[in-house]
């Protein structure tokens, strides 16, 4: 009898356990455009799952995650690798290295250094779970990319006009943001820290010396450049360094606060008397000076450049037309593609 009821436990156990396995496997819905392919319910669990942790991680609600949704979401990502498929793409290993490679060249960029291969593996490992998942998704990005623009090339290829009153309308919302901050344009003499404390003090007794002759009209700036700097860069060009900006951090953490105050209350036409910098000693001329202001539409953004607040604007908004274009074009050859298509959707919350 004893040996009967194990037996009997043990029947169950297993059967239990086979209904679990098949529920795991059983198909959370079927697609068919050239073949027939299931999406299981272990694979739609899985992808909320990441859902819910990515929605998570950003300060959301996890629950809020819609596994319809998502498994509408699989849903489109197998009809487009079947119509890629049926329609010639195909995105090979090396596409995807060269993609994977310039991954890491714009992470370098963002972060301003460089990544080994082994340090960029483990920032895709904490942020993707694994190299081969990042890549999996990157071949699928080049598939859809890829694929999207055979089939509605011609939406893709349209001119985008961008009307006057769009970029007045953009600017009066955002006037706030173009802001100009306080610029002066500098010309230095300039000779830097050697390893020498007694060499230092001479070039600094040097340049305190031409600083003088130049107030007092005996030297001119332009000379003085030749015969005293060291600033190779811009000596050929009586010491011209270009605009600096009061908010430019990078160059306050280069140079120092001495710097930044000589420059910003030396007069223009004037020239400083010796500044002691963070990186060695500098007489300053300033050319020219503007103060904190509001940007018009046809002012250039910066000193620096030609390009103005309306080519900026006029970018920015053609560029937020062509991402608007291009899921249009995605979500319209996802309405293509189900046309064609048989789903059916067994899932049930």
């Amino acid at each position: 009898m004893r040996k009967g009821a194990c037996a009997a436990v043990l029947i169950i156990l297993v059967a239990a356990g086979a209904l679990t396995a098949a529920s795991i496997s059983a198909p959370a819905a079927t697609v068919k455009l050239t073949r027939t392919v299931p999406i299981t319910v272990s694979e739609l669990e899985s992808e909320v799952r990441q859902y819910q942790e990515s929605t998570r991680a950003a300060g959301g609600d996890p629950t809020a995650v819609d596994p319809l949704q998502i498994l509408n979401l699989l849903i489109n990502n197998e009809l487009f690798r079947q119509g890629a498929a049926r329609d010639g793409i195909k995105i090979t290993d090396s596409m995807i290295d060269s993609a994977y490679a310039s991954q890491k060249a714009n992470l370098e960029a963002s972060y301003g250094q460089y990544f080994t291969d082994d340090q960029f593996s483990q920032l895709i490992v904490s942020n993707f779970g694994s190299v081969a998942d990042y890549r999996n998704m990157i071949g699928e990005q080049l598939l859809v990319d890829a694929y999207v623009r055979l089939k509605k090339s011609a939406e893709l290829n349209q001119t985008i006009m961008i009307d006057e009153s769009e970029i007045t309308n953009f600017y009066r919302k955002n006037r706030t943001q173009f802001i100009s901050p306080e610029t002066v344009k500098l010309s230095h003499i300039y000779i830097p820290f050697s390893d020498s404390e007694s060499t230092d003090r001479a070039n600094k007794a040097k340049l305190e010396d031409a600083a003088r002759r130049i107030k007092s009209g005996v030297l001119s700036f332009e000379k003085a450049v030749v015969e005293y700097s060291e600033d190779s860069q811009s000596k050929g060009k009586a010491g011209d360094i270009g605009w600096l900006t009061m908010d430019n951090k990078e160059a306050l953490a280069g140079l120092g606060d001495n710097f930044f105050d000589a420059a910003f209350s030396t007069d223009v036409g004037m020239t400083s008397s010796v500044v002691t910098s963070l990186t060695g000693y500098h007489i300053l001329k300033v050319l020219a000076y503007n103060e904190t202001k509001i940007l018009a539409l046809d002012d250039a953004i910066s000193p620096n450049t030609t390009a103005t607040i309306r080519s900026y604007i006029t970018e920015e908004l053609t560029q937020v037309k062509q991402q608007e274009i291009y899921v249009k074009a995605i979500n319209d050859l996802v309405s293509d593609l189900r046309k064609g298509a048989t789903v059916n959707i067994l899932y049930k919350k």
